[in-house]
Parts: C-alpha cells; sequence; structure tokens
C-alpha cells in the first residue's frame, strides 16, 4: 500500500525525522512518503498555528488523494482531520487519535506528555472531541517547544521521562502517548526509563492504516463525513474548488 504523511508545519528537519520514525515500523510492502505543507506555521503551538495549518493539510490531502491508499495527519493536534475525511473516502488517521485509541487497548488508562502548557487546552479539547475522556488519567507538559524536541533530544527525554513517570506514579496512567509528531525517535528510550508502553503518534497511525488497508475499509459518507456540496468557493485555490464541482 501506498501511504502519504504530512507533517502540519513546515520543518524540513521535523519532515524528515517523521519519514524515518513511520518507515521504521512500517511494513516491507509498504510505501512510505512524507511532506510537509506548502505553507504555514514552522511549528504548531497553538489554536492560531493551527487553523493555518488545517488548511494547508487540507490542501495536501486534496492535490494528492488519487495517489495514495491512506492518508496521516503528523501533528499531535490532528490539524485538519475531519475536513480531510470530508475529500476522501480513503482512510484519514491523525496521530493523536491513533495513538490514544491504541493505548485505550493496552491499559485501563493512558496519559499525553507533550510540548509547552499553553497547548494543554487544545489537547483538552481533542480529547473530548475523540470521546477518551474517561480513559485520560492526564496531560502532562514541558517547558520545551517543538522546535527543541528537535534540536536537543536529549532534554526531551529527560523531561518527557520526568512528566511520563509522574503520569504513572500520580495520575494513574498505564501509557503513555507522546504529544509531538517530533517526539517519534525518543519512544523507547523514554519507554525504557518509565516501565510501561510509550506511544509515537505516527507509528500508531501507520500500523492502523495498514489494518484498515488489508480489511478493504473506507470512511463511511453517511452523514459527518459526506461528500462535500457542490458549491463556489470564492478566491479559493483550485485544488479544493474541486472539492466542490462533484466527486
Amino acid at each position: 500500500m501506498k501511504i502519504l504523511v504530512i507533517n502540519g508545519n513546515t520543518s524540513e528537519e521535523m519532515t524528515a525525522d517523521i519519514d524515518r520514525t513511520a518507515k521504521k515500523f512500517a511494513r516491507p510492502d509498504t510505501e512510505i512518503t512524507t511532506i510537509r505543507p506548502a505553507y504555514g506555521p514552522r511549528s504548531i503551538e497553538g489554536h492560531f498555528e493551527e487553523y493555518i495549518a488545517s488548511a494547508a493539510v487540507l490542501e495536501e490531502v486534496a492535490r494528492h488523494r488519487d495517489e495514495y491508499d491512506a492518508f496521516i495527519l503528523a501533528c499531535y493536534s490532528d490539524p485538519g482531520l475531519a475536513a480531510c475525511r470530508e475529500i476522501t473516502d480513503k482512510p484519514v488517521l491523525g496521530i493523536a487519535e491513533a495513538s490514544m485509541h491504541l493505548a485505550s487497548q493496552l491499559g485501563h488508562k493512558f496519559s499525553v506528555v507533550t510540548v509547552l502548557p499553553r497547548v494543554k487546552p487544545l489537547l483538552e479539547n481533542l480529547v473530548r472531541y475523540i470521546g477518551l475522556e474517561n480513559k485520560c488519567a492526564s496531560i502532562r507538559c514541558t517547558d520545551l517547544t517543538v522546535l527543541e524536541v528537535e534540536s536537543d533530544p536529549d532534554r526531551a527525554v529527560r523531561e518527557l521521562t520526568e512528566e511520563a513517570g509522574k503520569a504513572v506514579k500520580e495520575d494513574g496512567a498505564e501509557v503513555i502517548c507522546l504529544g509531538c509528531a517530533g517526539m517519534g525517535p525518543l519512544d523507547k528510550r523514554i519507554e525504557k526509563e518509565v516501565g510501561v508502553p510509550v506511544l509515537d503518534g505516527t507509528v500508531s497511525a501507520v500500523k492502523t492504516a495498514e489494518i484498515l488497508y488489508d480489511y478493504q475499509l473506507k470512511t463511511s459518507k453517511v452523514a459527518a463525513f459526506a461528500w462535500p456540496e457542490k458549491k463556489e468557493l470564492v478566491n479559493t485555490s483550485p485544488v479544493l474548488q474541486k472539492m466542490c464541482d462533484g466527486n
């Protein structure tokens, strides 16, 4: 199968890391292509940046929707996920949703360890949207920015391990989800320290995509993710207008 992984931000270095992580755990016969949007924020650490990234990611799915068997949105806020599911019947997976669902099958409760405290409300909203509030023990933040995770992985391991340990001992977490796509290369180092399963979102999404492909499953078009209505999109890019011209 062919999977397109889309980094939600425009960091070239993080895109390369995400690509390596995705390919490391993919099956030998799964072809992974990882890209970044043509425009948008260098990193996503708030609602403003997430909304810009959502539009950019949506354009990439629209542009490539006939070329791949599944799409993965590699940013832990899952920017544009619902909209992307409207413009294709192929599986579209957000790394946060994929890792949280997988974590729920490995323990009674999971915690997310992530970057700056300002992202906590954003992730709390996402957990509610996904419907896993009762499975989420906590969301724990560090002082790390997204780009610092990339530039100083040793510091990232120290801070993430500290918060993950607190989540297990104080919050009742039995599984840890890493709340940033750039944390993928660190999962097993942290897991060794805290002694519980530690999940990278990109890997979780890749393995889920392979299952859906093997099972020949597609996105339901009955209600929530029905095809877009036919209408004019004023002063919008041609690739998005095409989505409203018929399927």
